[in-house]
């Protein structure tokens, strides 16, 4: 088991941070603010985007999965499993949050174009389209949870504990 992350792991979990975020707070905003032809001119790039986040995220999965990464030794049971739990979450998550976004896209009153190419819009149907729209912005809401969680417990452990766990991950 490795003692630090790969350099690979590393970029992808700064461009991953940096997506997520514009992805949960300005782009999403966007989409909700906008109206008419505008909006589904925005929906092609935030679905694109998106697609583009699961590829990334199952990109680091498997970096993850092959180059693993040994937890601190001092930290405390609850704090490795609040850890690996945290860490799922956030692969479920991401997962959920396109297949949702994806699910609206197909019961959307427009068309919706993937990367300006793919049409995934199949036919209007409001109810179906309100579901998923629910269970996106649940998603998001948990995201943005997670994440504060995780960006809490990385300065808690780097300022507090005096653990370096920040140096692991530049």
């Amino acid at each position: 088991m490795n003692e630090s992350y790969s350099r690979a792991q590393k970029i992808l979990h700064w461009l991953l941070a940096v997506l997520v975020l514009f992805w949960l707070f300005v782009s999403g905003a966007v989409v909700e603010s906008s109206e008419g032809e505008a909006k589904g001119f925005i929906l092609m790039f935030h679905s694109g985007g998106a697609i583009v986040i699961l590829a990334l995220m199952m990109y680091r999965y498997s970096l993850r999965r092959k180059h693993p990464v040994a937890s601190l030794p001092d930290l405390k049971s609850w704090e490795k499993t609040w850890s690996r739990t945290n860490h799922v979450a956030f692969y479920i998550l991401v997962g959920v949050m396109v297949g949702s976004g994806i699910l609206q896209g197909i019961f959307f009153e427009q068309d919706v174009r993937v990367f300006g190419l793919i049409n995934i819009t199949s036919g209007h149907n409001e109810s179906v389209l309100a579901v998923f729209h629910i269970i996106h912005e649940i998603t998001a809401t948990l995201l943005k949870l997670l994440i504060a969680v995780h960006i809490l417990a990385a300065l808690k452990h780097q300022f507090i504990d005096k653990k370096p766990f920040l140096k692991r991950m530049a």
